[in-house]
């Protein structure tokens, strides 16, 4: 569902309306045996008054009726509109979401502490309002996937195998980042203004898979060489060092 604009009916001119509807009522009042009908035109001039709303700088009002979306009016001004509308108002102003800091891994393993910033604004009212369940946590949420994908597929060190590192390649991190995050939120009627990493900082290092291997063949060596334990102690340490080395971080 994209954005469908539509002029709003000035709220001007609704009062203009209402005022007569109001000196009919009054009018009917007056001829003899018409007081019901005077006293249901002055009903439908009050139900009436439900139908106004203002349209502030800077923000979509998104109409809708009997759950149908019918309309965007993004002009502010006073309005006017079925008095059994619901509207849904969102904010075409610039936002910036602080996203961070959280824990993850690089590709080479590397444990890193990782925060962003970006300035985003919506583009399309009523993609974001009716795609999006909250729009400034579903950006927040989609910036941290993106980022997190991004960090995986790349080394924080350049160890000569890889021709992007996370430390010294930082603008071409943020470059692809700011291009990838762009393309997802365009298609959620959101525009990225701007995206970039807030910091990239290393806290350890994650143990690799070769050294893993090593040490586990070491502990069962050692633990095979201590010859006053029987075969069925030496296979429960065996299986309690193996368990603590596999879930240690």
């Amino acid at each position: 569902m994209t954005d469908k604009y539509i002029k709003g009916f000035s709220g001007y001119f609704m009062i203009v309306i209402q005022a007569a509807l109001f000196g009919l009522a009054g009018y009917v009042l007056s001829l003899p045996n018409l007081g019901a009908v005077s006293m249901l035109i002055l009903f439908i001039d009050l139900v009436l008054i439900r139908g106004y709303f203002v349209t502030h700088q800077g923000e979509a009002v998104l109409l809708s009726l009997m759950g149908k979306y019918k309309g965007t009016i993004d002009v502010a001004g006073f309005y006017w509109s079925h008095p059994f509308r619901s509207i849904k108002r969102v904010s075409l102003k610039d936002h910036v979401n602080m996203v961070g800091p959280w824990e993850t891994f690089a590709k080479d393993g590397v444990q890193l502490e990782v925060s962003i910033e970006l300035r985003w604004k919506v583009e399309d009212a009523a993609k974001a309002q009716f795609g999006l369940s909250n729009i400034k946590e579903s950006v927040s949420s989609i910036a941290k996937e993106t980022a997190q994908t991004l960090i995986e597929m790349y080394p924080y060190e350049d160890l000569g195998k890889e021709r992007v590192s996370l430390r010294l390649h930082s603008n071409t991190i943020s470059s692809a980042y700011a291009t990838a995050l762009k393309k997802k939120l365009l298609e959620n009627g959101l525009y990225l203004e701007s995206a970039r990493f807030n910091g990239v900082r290393q806290l350890s290092k994650k143990r690799s898979t070769e050294d893993a291997v090593s040490l586990a063949q070491q502990m069962v060596q050692e633990v095979d060489e201590l010859n006053q334990l029987s075969e069925s102690e030496k296979a429960d340490m065996k299986l309690q060092l193996l368990t603590l080395l596999m879930t240690e971080k």
